[in-house]
């Protein structure tokens, strides 16, 4: 197999993983805003799921930045 195809197919695989990994950010994100709701006493808050949505969202987000780059470095040497 050429580099050209197997660059293709990692391509290919990166922007599924991709597509994953923003709809897991965007299912944190809106729990984490319904956990958060704009009247309510900060009192009732759950902090340890607050706590423990952030640091899933913060991972995924870090993680969807990463194959987002590489991505666009196999786009670059694809000439796409």
């Amino acid at each position: 197999m050429s580099e050209r195809t197997e660059n293709i197919g990692q391509r290919e695989t990166l922007r599924h993983v991709a597509k994953r990994l923003a709809a897991e950010a965007v299912s944190h994100r809106d729990s984490l805003r319904a956990a958060l709701p704009v009247i309510g006493e900060p009192a009732e808050i759950d902090v340890d799921y607050v706590l423990a949505l952030t640091i899933s969202l913060t991972e995924k987000v870090t993680e969807l930045r990463g194959v987002r780059k590489k991505i666009d470095i196999l786009n670059r040497e694809l000439g796409d």
